[in-house]
């Protein structure tokens, strides 16, 4: 679910307010901000994409327009047959199933619903709030961010993120390499909202003062 700014000022918002816009739905302003995201970055048929939560791949769909190369990670199994459905003959879009993270391992991914059903916010963070039910739960594989940036023999143009809690820990990760050189634009979703436990706050506060002592932005999505 798209937010407001409140309490976002850490992030660069970098586009119109209509991506706010009451008057539409979810995916209309997910499809509408990847339409800007492709003018704000410039994105064409040179230009590589890293997707991490594709969720029901409204992104991956947009960014066909543009002719971009698109790497695409989607955990959640149902989604993940939606975005095979529709790309898995795309030459242009690269698919895994694999739960991006900050190390290389099997880890217990969380619904809020049954995983044999349509819907969204499954996490790798048991604390989120919308988790209701710890033990509805599916192994995943998880892969580590860095081996996903450094296994793209490209510089990368966007790294777009959501992932439902996971971003401060992949985003930690992406500081302790060089790999993140090789990222030109960094857009994600905070889900600040969804949790309560301080752990987590304060993880996130000593990641943004990390990025921002090293000049790297950060943008709203």
């Amino acid at each position: 679910m798209k937010y407001g700014l409140d309490g976002l000022d850490f992030l660069e918002f970098k586009f119109s307010d209509n991506v706010l816009s009451d008057d539409k739905t979810d995916k209309e302003k997910t499809a509408l901000q990847t339409r800007e995201l492709i003018d704000l970055e410039s994105l064409n048929e040179e230009s590589v994409v890293l997707d991490v939560g594709s969720n029901f791949g409204i992104v991956v769909d947009e960014l066909q327009s543009c002719g971009c190369k698109i790497y695409s990670f989607e955990p959640h199994p149902i989604f993940f047959s939606m975005l095979k459905e529709r790309h898995a003959d795309n030459e242009n879009v690269v698919l895994s199933d694999s739960a991006v993270w900050n190390k290389t391992e099997k880890k217990k991914f969380y619904f809020k619903r049954s995983f044999e059903r349509l819907n969204g916010g499954a996490t790798l963070m048991s604390k989120k709030t919308n988790i209701l039910d710890e033990n509805l739960n599916k192994e995943v594989q998880c892969v580590d961010i860095l081996e996903v940036v450094e296994s793209i023999n490209s510089d990368i143009d966007v790294l777009k993120m959501d992932v439902e809690g996971a971003e401060y820990e992949i985003l930690e990760r992406l500081l302790s390499s060089d790999a993140i050189k090789k990222i030109k634009s960094i857009y994600f979703e905070d889900h600040s909202r969804k949790f309560v436990d301080r752990e987590w706050h304060t993880k996130k506060e000593e990641v943004l003062q990390s990025y921002k002592s090293r000049g790297i932005p950060l943008n709203w999505w």
